[in-house]
């Protein structure tokens, strides 16, 4: 299960990962990533929620880097997740490090109310 949702400005993609993400989700999620890709601005914000992610399937993650690569190229500034499980912490961290260029700043709290604390979202 995913949902996306762009920003009536275009500067701000939310994308909530939940339950069991297999491979046909995952070719599903990057497929509508490439439509939505052309709308966003240079600059814009990422909003991840994985605080529902129960599990993943491994080849699924393949899709994953791409759209990482694909939000990179489209001008991504900033990353901001909900991760409340640090073991799958780590996993999404060691791919940022290498699908995300270095002028791209990503931020993982564990909540909801963390993230909104801690970095507002700009829409």
């Amino acid at each position: 299960m995913f949902s996306l949702k762009i920003s009536d400005k275009g500067n701000k993609l939310d994308i909530v990962l939940g339950g069991f993400y297999d491979l046909l989700q995952a070719e599903q999620f990057y497929a509508q990533i490439q439509e939505i890709a052309p709308k966003l601005n240079k600059g814009f914000i990422v909003f991840t929620d994985l605080s529902s992610l129960e599990q993943m399937d491994i080849s699924a993650s393949s899709f994953i880097e791409k759209v990482m690569d694909l939000l990179n190229k489209s001008g991504v500034s900033r990353v901001i997740r909900i991760i409340p499980d640090q073991e799958k912490d780590i996993g999404f961290n060691i791919m940022s490090l290498f699908h995300y260029s270095d002028q791209v700043a990503v931020h993982t709290y564990k909540s909801y109310s963390e993230a909104e604390k801690y970095s507002p979202r700009k829409t």
